[in-house]
């Protein structure tokens, strides 16, 4: 099922020679681990770069996160699950 979402979620990332991976994060009372990043892209609006981030879940699910400096916060911006 494909959501479209403006979620605030917490996110643990990792920083690892100037770049930054998601690898779990807390969404609708579960923590979701990062199977895997699938794709990365930035995004500006104004002044700001937003970093975008594919991934996968510990299942089939796919999310895209976005990480907003401005705030410091992270937002999920869509969902592909399953709804079974």
């Amino acid at each position: 099922m494909f959501e479209s979402l403006n979620d605030s979620v917490d996110v643990l990332t990792l920083f690892v020679d100037g770049g930054m991976r998601p690898v779990r994060f807390r969404w609708q009372g579960r923590v979701v681990q990062v199977r895997r990043v699938t794709g990365q892209w930035n995004r500006r609006e104004g002044q700001a770069v937003l970093r975008y981030f594919a991934v996968q879940g510990p299942t089939d699910e796919s999310y895209e996160l976005c990480y907003d400096a401005r705030g410091p916060h992270w937002v999920l911006n869509r969902a592909w699950t399953d709804p079974g």
